[in-house]
């Protein structure tokens, strides 16, 4: 009869360690056990969102992915990083890595939609216009439907000349456009021979129009000489010697 109890109370006492395991297991975080799919998706958008450039006030992200439903080991840290080039203003790629207790590691398309401020033709303009305000109008466009070079502001338009014709609504970009000219054929201009820290000041005629930056011909008016010269934004001529 000893025996039998004994035998009954090892039982017992075997199924309370086991009862004991399972509140055990219970009682871990969630975290242990598996990473939810939607939090892997909220790291990636707070990711992708702390990274932006500061100068970028509105953008929409898309993360393709993780799908809902999925569930991960565990991870005690996630790493995130941006897989090859993280263009700023366009498509990426961010990597989630997680180290361990059980490593896995995936790769999460991210597209961005991201508004800027761009200066577009309030209305057709023909080639050689000098531009004013009445000409330009402020619109919000997608950065990954613009090419380089797109204006801001509509300060960096005006007074520029169009080097071609545009559309009404097309986007003015810093290729289309011209410093105005500041010297033209015919007008008598002052020309500066500067070398050796001397710089010697004499009047010549212009033989072309000229734009800053831009080399023309001159003629000096004393000695009939016929130079090149490069033109400043005051609408001088330096030449060197």
């Amino acid at each position: 009869m000893k025996e039998i109890r004994l035998a009954k109370y090892g039982k017992h006492h075997a199924m309370l360690s086991c009862i004991g395991l399972l509140l055990l297991a219970c009682s871990l975080p969630v975290s242990a056990a598996a990473e939810n799919a939607a939090v892997i998706h909220a790291a990636v958008m707070h990711f992708v969102r702390a990274h932006l450039p500061a100068n970028v006030s509105h953008a929409r992200i898309h993360v393709d992915g993780p799908a809902p439903g999925l569930r991960f080991p565990g991870c005690d840290h996630l790493q995130l990083d941006f897989f090859g080039y993280g263009n700023p203003y366009g498509n990426q790629t961010v990597t989630v890595n997680c180290p361990g207790p059980s490593p896995w590691k995936l790769y999460l398309p991210v597209r961005l939609t991201i508004s800027q401020s761009v200066v577009i033709a309030a209305r057709s303009l023909s080639a050689g216009r000098v531009l004013d305000a009445a000409d330009l109008s402020v619109v919000q466009r997608d950065t990954n439907s613009l090419s380089g070079g797109a204006l801001g502001s509509p300060q960096q338009a005006i007074g520029r000349v169009l080097r071609f014709g545009t559309l009404a609504g097309q986007p003015i970009t810093t290729s289309m456009l011209n410093a105005p000219e500041v010297v033209h054929a015919g007008e008598q201009v002052t020309v500066y021979a500067e070398g050796d820290g001397i710089r010697i000041a004499t009047i010549a005629n212009a033989l072309e129009n000229g734009r800053p930056g831009q080399a023309i011909l001159v003629r000096n008016l004393q000695s009939g000489r016929v130079i090149r010269g490069t033109v400043t934004a005051r609408g001088a001529v330096v030449v060197p010697f």
